[in-house]
């Protein structure tokens, strides 16, 4: 309820400033920023993100590492007390499961820099965005999420002399760049990830193999099961990701200063290729694509300066 009412006050917000600026007619190029072949715009989008990377092996995890061999001890146990050897083979920690938890969407607020052309008509080929969001990984928004992204847009429409100049239904960006970020939430999934059936299974597989007693299989069943309290209850991001990002993005002039937009956009994390996943604990990769539209506003470009009064 409180993300409806804070977009309704946004948009509501953008909406005052599109009149505004619409009543001033030749002072249209008037910004509260002057910039020399740039532009600033704020703006606020709906950010719909879906997990590229939702498994990761046991080895990720070191608290699974330790259920098993609680498991482990008391299998062994129950095989020496029946004169029997060791009875089990190491967990195999390379099979996947889990899930990132975070396939939602969220509001985003964002300042983008735009800069690289000096041509009024032209859109810049570069530019600079920083958001911020609710975390990707908990189910009603908790926790950040912040971004600082460079693109640069290699394919662009392109506006001149002659038939070059006339409006478009909408303008195009297609671009390559580079992300990096924070994320600060965590959400419970590791419980529900498939890994006690796969546990169950390997107990099962013991009981048969060793001949163990239906009360030995029940026995073992209830130590797996009171060592969920080795495995904490939230799974979440890496603190810190860093990638190369590539997209479209489509555009429409809306008034003076305000555009409205549709995005998509893939990034890779390279921090799970640097690091890899042995030995962390409860983290998962930031691979994603992401949907987006939204609205944005110039604040600064290339004009004269506003009245204090303006907006």
């Amino acid at each position: 309820m409180r993300k409806e009412i804070l977009l309704l006050i946004c948009f509501t917000l953008l909406g005052v400033v599109a009149w505004a600026q619409g009543q001033v007619g030749e002072k249209s190029t008037r910004y509260l920023l002057v910039l020399d072949d740039a532009q600033l715009d704020f703006g606020v989008k709906m950010n719909a993100v879906f997990a590229l990377d939702d498994r990761a092996p046991l080895s990720a995890n070191p608290h699974f590492q330790a259920m098993w061999n609680l498991v482990k001890l008391g299998a062994s146990l129950e095989a020496l007390l029946q004169g029997a050897a060791e009875p089990m083979s190491e967990l195999e920690m390379g099979e996947e499961f889990g899930r990132n938890g975070y396939n939602k969407t969220v509001a985003t607020f964002f300042l983008r820099y735009s800069f690289g052309e000096s041509s009024d008509l032209q859109l810049q080929p570069q530019s600079i965005e920083i958001g911020a969001s609710p975390g990707y990984f908990r189910e009603g928004g908790g926790g950040m999420n912040l971004y600082f992204d460079y693109r640069y847009s290699f394919l662009k429409t392109r506006y001149g002399a002659g038939g070059g100049s006339l409006d478009r239904p909408f303008d195009y960006e297609v671009f390559l760049g580079l992300r990096t970020g924070f994320d600060w939430s965590f959400e419970r999934s590791e419980s529900e990830a498939g890994f006690f059936q796969f546990l169950n299974q390997e107990i099962e597989r013991i009981a048969l193999e060793n001949e163990f007693t239906a009360t030995q299989l029940i026995a073992l069943q209830n130590l797996a099961d009171d060592s969920k309290v080795l495995l904490p209850e939230d799974v979440g991001g890496r603190a810190f990701h860093i990638g190369p990002i590539a997209g479209i993005r489509l555009s429409r002039k809306l008034f003076s200063h305000g555009r409205i937009f549709a995005h998509g956009q893939i990034f890779y994390d390279l921090m799970d290729v640097s690091q890899g996943r042995e030995g962390e604990v409860n983290r998962r990769s930031q691979h994603h694509a992401a949907v987006q539209m939204g609205i944005e506003l110039a604040i600064g470009g290339e004009g004269r300066r506003t009245r204090s009064n303006f907006y």
